[in-house]
């Protein structure tokens, strides 16, 4: 095995403008890193070694081809603070049993279970936005579909109804999301029993969470509603017969409403904000509801005629994917496009960074839907574009999710043009959670004129 080192900054001062840069701003400090160093770049953060991975072949080689080799690593042990031992943190047997267990209600032939409640929640959020409209108030496009997904997931796989209390569970998630990123601060090196005010609001968080899902279990228990809920109780570990305890159950219904909820909400945002500043698309977008829906409400059987939305959710998903980094360690040495990968070292996978590569996605900084025309995106070299991540851990919600991205987005156009309040260019927060925009995602309202819909409106 080579023992060459992949190319990155030398020196010592490279080391403090590493951490500087990362802390400032993530996303850039690593857009940047693979433009000046390639698909495999080394880089020193603090104590930590880390690598930079973006190039298909060796992104192929970390997910798929040698992936018992790359762990969750020392960051997820962070994602534990709120989540617990779910599918996002674990690894091994452990995953791959609890992978099976939720499996089945995230197969093409379940999800569509789901639409009934994303056109109920999405027409609720619609009706609000009409009272917004007629008082020329402005919606921000984050906090509104964060709340349209909490409902919508809580309602399709809890069976439990979150619409009183999403400001609550809201101001919950955001906080955990920010305890989950690392800012370099002592505080967060201390032990868990010191009583300061982080380790607090981490208790607060872990007892609010642990509560939210003795509710939602107590309802399935009174109703029958929820098919997660049921699934979960139901499991048993597939090697020992051992049903789910109480703790795996909380730690993965937690893991599942935070990360599946957040990640959608994010795509929907920004599909959003780039629908509103491409007049073109929002016109095209119109159009094609206007065939496929003509006014009335849309059904399981409308969304492989949506094709032009899923080319819209897709390219969005190109240029802003949710999960836009996948950090991993390696367990043994390793070589990567021929430079060595030492055991104990890290590496990062980044779709957000892989996905703007001039080579294989032209004007990469332009929203451009028809990249994703036809087979398109097949004839790209594997694992080039992979918003879901890839391989055995491909997000196992990823159906799902394209489906509620691709009904949302075709029903608020059918009934509203969106203009934004400031210009194209928003930042990305800093956050290595999800790739949240830089604040808020203001837009304005315009409702569309009643020719557009069929006669007798909405079903």
């Amino acid at each position: 095995m080579t023992r060459i080192k992949a190319p990155g900054p030398r020196g010592g001062r490279s080391l403090v403008r590493n951490v500087v840069s990362w802390r400032k701003d993530p996303a850039g400090f690593l857009l940047a890193a693979a433009q000046d160093h390639g698909g495999v770049a080394r880089l020193q953060l603090g104590p930590y070694l880390t690598h930079l991975v973006t190039d298909p072949a060796a992104v192929y080689r970390v997910v798929v081809e040698n992936h018992r080799n790359y762990t969750r690593g020392r960051l997820y042990e962070q994602f534990k603070l709120v989540m617990g031992r779910g599918l996002l943190t674990s690894d091994g047997a452990y995953w791959r049993g609890h992978r099976r267990g939720v499996q089945p209600l995230f197969l093409s032939k379940a999800i569509g279970a789901i639409v009934p409640n994303v056109v109920e929640a999405t027409n609720e959020m619609l009706d609000r936005w009409e009272r917004s409209a007629a008082d020329g108030e402005p919606v921000d496009l984050v906090a509104e579909m964060l709340r349209l997904t909490m409902v919508t997931l809580s309602r399709s796989l809890f069976g439990y109804d979150v619409d009183d209390t999403v400001p609550a569970v809201k101001q919950v998630v955001d906080a955990g999301l920010e305890l989950m990123f690392m800012h370099g601060m002592i505080s967060e090196k201390l032990p868990r029993w010191v009583p300061n005010a982080r380790n607090r609001q981490i208790r607060e968080i872990q007892g609010f969470l642990t509560e939210f899902v003795a509710t939602i279990r107590d309802n399935h228990s009174r109703t029958g509603q929820g098919p997660l809920v049921e699934l979960m109780e139901a499991a048993v570990d597939p090697e020992t017969g051992r049903r789910w305890t109480d703790q795996e159950i909380r730690d993965e219904l937690i893991t599942v409403y935070m990360a599946g909820h957040e990640t959608t909400a994010t795509a929907a945002a920004w599909t959003l904000h780039a629908i509103a500043t491409h007049s073109w698309i929002d016109e095209e977008l119109t159009g094609e509801a206007q065939r496929v829906l003509a006014g009335r409400d849309p059904v399981h059987a409308d969304a492989d005629q949506l094709t032009f939305a899923g080319m819209v959710v897709q390219e969005a998903l190109r240029m802003y994917p949710p999960i836009w980094i996948y950090p991993r360690d390696a367990v043994d040495d390793d070589e990567l496009n021929g430079y060595h990968i030492p055991a104990g070292s890290s590496v990062v996978l980044s779709p957000l960074v892989s996905q703007r590569n001039p080579e294989l996605f032209p004007n990469p900084h332009v929203f451009d839907p028809h990249r994703f025309a036809g087979d398109a995106v097949k004839r790209l070299p594997r694992l080039s574009y992979y918003p879901f991540g890839g391989g055995p851990r491909m997000c196992v919600g990823n159906l799902m999710a394209l489906l509620e991205l691709k009904l949302i987005i075709s029903m608020i156009t059918q009934r509203f043009r969106l203009e934004p309040v400031s210009g194209a260019q928003v930042p990305y927060g800093h956050s290595i959670i999800s790739l949240r925009p830089e604040g808020e995602l203001r837009v304005r309202l315009r409702p569309r004129t009643r020719e557009l819909a069929a006669a007798g409106g909405r079903s």
